[in-house]
């Protein structure tokens, strides 16, 4: 009761408030409105005097009638909407007048300035006017019950700016219920949208369901037989939350997180324990070594049977290397055949590379040597001469140019692998190049 009674006495104690503000506003506004239209007439009689040439007496009446006229019919268009017309006729005749009135006041005097002044207070005047008679209407309307109640002043960015559709259910459902609230309208309008989306959702499962059984019409008859909400109730009332939980619980279980295999348990993580620290002997508790002789390090020396094979790619590299002294050699000694041999040509370093014999020509009664049968005997003697004695005993007359005709067939004298194969195609074009040089030397002799 005395709560009743505090919430009584402030609600009588706004209305009082309120009463106040609105007489206060009333005078207020009739004290504006007779200045804003004194100051209208008084450009209109300035202006019908000086523009139109009619006398003051004269043009105080006319000026006033034209001023208030457009005042006169909209307060006849107000009676007639208050007993239920739309007075559109006044409305626009209203309108007009007012609009004659500024347009008067903007032509009538020959400084602009000084007739939009003028222009200004006489629609400034109309316009105070008609928003006083539309708010009576209004406060009639809420009165009589014909209009709804003013709503919650929502927030723009937490409500319209973030939530616009629930926002403007809220609304709908303040001017629906004048005792819901701000936040109380929010909430309902909450729950409203959970609801329609539960019907939704139900009644697409149910038609399904019906639809598999009857035909699609008989489906839509039961849609709008059974009460939604009503199914949707005992629903929740069947809710089996517990399953629910234990469904959820079990997929975050840490077994199932650790990636276990069902029925086996974490093992537990013993702490390491440190290993015992033995003591560590005190100095004076040592014999003292007496060094007599410091002996020079010396690396270690390793056995050759714990070497291992060497790599492909080392044979290769060394094959490369092997072929380039190879190929260095014979175009020293051929230019120094060039150049017979004058020691006025030759320079000092080549000079002192030692000239490598060249092996016997092969009698034509001898047979050609035969090609050695293992690996061993093959690396005794260089390729290079193996490749050019082949060529010298096997090569056609003639058949310099085809080089790799050349190379198959040394491949097949010499028995030689890939990596032989392809240093002989080098030793190919040495032995080509050498053979080609023989008749230009005999033709120069």
């Amino acid at each position: 009761m005395a709560y009743e009674r505090a919430v009584g006495g402030g609600r009588a104690t706004l209305d009082a408030a309120l009463q106040r503000a609105v007489r206060r506003a009333s005078v207020m506004r009739q004290c504006f409105y007779v200045v804003v239209l004194l100051v209208a007439l008084a450009g209109q009689v300035s202006g019908a005097v000086e523009a139109l040439g009619i006398p003051l007496a004269a043009a105080i009446p006319a000026v006033g009638a034209l001023e208030l006229g457009g005042i006169v019919v909209l307060a006849n268009a107000d009676v007639r909407r208050r007993l239920g017309e739309r007075a559109i006729g006044s409305r626009l005749l209203s309108a007009a007048i007012a609009v004659g009135a500024v347009a008067f006041n903007w032509l009538a005097h020959d400084d602009h300035l000084l007739g939009g002044f003028f222009s200004g207070m006489s629609a400034l005047g109309y316009l105070v006017w008609l928003t006083h008679t539309e708010n009576q209407r209004r406060d009639r309307l809420r009165a009589t019950g014909d209009l709804p109640p003013t709503t919650p002043a929502y927030e723009v960015f937490a409500h319209w700016v973030r939530h616009p559709l629930l926002t403007l259910r809220a609304k709908s459902l303040a001017k629906a219920d004048s005792g819901l609230g701000l936040y109380t309208s929010i909430a309902a309008a909450r729950a409203e949208t959970r609801r329609d989306r539960r019907q939704r959702a139900i009644a697409k499962v149910l038609h399904r369901k019906i639809r598999s059984a009857v035909d699609p019409k008989t489906a839509d008859i039961a849609l709008a037989v059974y009460d939604l909400d009503e199914i949707a109730a005992r629903l929740a009332r069947r809710a089996d939350y517990d399953g629910l939980t234990d469904l959820i619980a079990a997929d975050l279980a840490p077994a199932r997180l650790a990636g276990l295999a069902p029925g086996e348990e974490p093992q537990a993580v013993r702490p390491v324990e440190p290993a015992p620290v033995e003591p560590t002997p005190v100095a004076e508790d040592l014999e003292p070594v007496e060094v007599t002789e410091v002996l020079p390090m010396r690396p270690a020396v390793v056995p050759s049977a714990a070497l291992t094979e060497p790599s492909e790619e080392f044979r290769v590299i060394e094959a490369v290397r092997r072929e380039w002294e190879e190929l260095q050699r014979p175009s020293r000694a051929t230019t120094r055949a060039a150049d017979g041999d004058s020691p006025r040509r030759r320079s000092r370093t080549t000079a002192r590379l030692p000239v490598p014999e060249q092996p016997p020509a092969p009698e034509a009664d001898a047979e050609p040597e035969a090609a050695p049968a293992s690996p061993a005997a093959r690396r005794e003697r260089s390729l290079r001469s193996r490749v050019h004695a082949a060529l010298d005993s096997h090569a056609p007359a003639g058949g310099y140019s085809d080089s790799n005709q050349l190379v198959e067939l040394v491949a097949d004298v010499l028995k030689l692998d890939d990596v032989e194969r392809m240093s002989a195609f080098t030793y190919v074009q040495t032995w080509q190049r050498d053979a080609a040089r023989v008749p230009q030397q005999a033709g120069r002799a």
